[in-house]
């Protein structure tokens, strides 16, 4: 279902991150994986490779998984699952299988030791290779008031893109 395309997210990747949450999943075998809706973030090149940065929470289920784990992607879906995308950030893996209850399923590669959303149209495979704690103390009181009241800071997840994985439908209409 899914085949390697290499060049097109860069044409189509903006515009998307700017329209569409997408789902990162963290993980691997020994540990299982879990997934929450995130929609800060970007992507660009540090230390010469392509690279996708995003924000969690400490609190959020999900953090725990990429701590543990080296393997994370970032699937985005059609609209046609905009239910199922509201329902994976709006639930924790803490207290349900979310997955299921949004009729979702992952896809395992064994190669990567990681996985993806199988009804993604496209996502990213990466690997973790950084993450910082926002530092409370320097950010503008402004965003402390609106973002962290309550002191539950996000931290920056630096992740290497290392294959962009694209259906054959949405390739065939890009």
């Amino acid at each position: 279902m899914i085949k390697n395309l290499d060049t097109v997210y860069n044409d189509i990747i903006f515009d998307e991150l700017k329209r569409k949450n997408a789902i990162l999943t963290a993980g691997d075998k020994t540990i299982g994986f879990n997934s929450l809706t995130v929609s800060w973030g970007g992507i660009g090149v540090l230390w010469g490779r392509d690279v996708a940065y995003v924000f969690v929470r400490k609190s959020r289920h999900t953090y725990s998984f990429l701590e543990r784990s080296e393997s994370v992607t970032l699937s985005f879906l059609d609209e046609k699952y905009k239910d199922s995308v509201q329902y994976i950030g709006t639930h924790s893996g803490r207290d349900e299988d979310k997955m299921k209850n949004a009729n979702l399923s992952y896809t395992y590669d064994p190669d990567y030791d990681g996985a993806y959303i199988r009804q993604a149209t496209y996502c990213f495979k990466m690997k973790k290779l950084y993450s910082i704690d926002l530092p409370y103390e320097e950010l503008p009181s402004d965003i402390k008031n609106q973002y962290y009241k309550d002191g539950d800071l996000h931290t920056m997840f630096v992740c290497e893109i290392r294959q962009f994985l694209v259906t054959e439908e949405y390739n065939e209409l890009h």
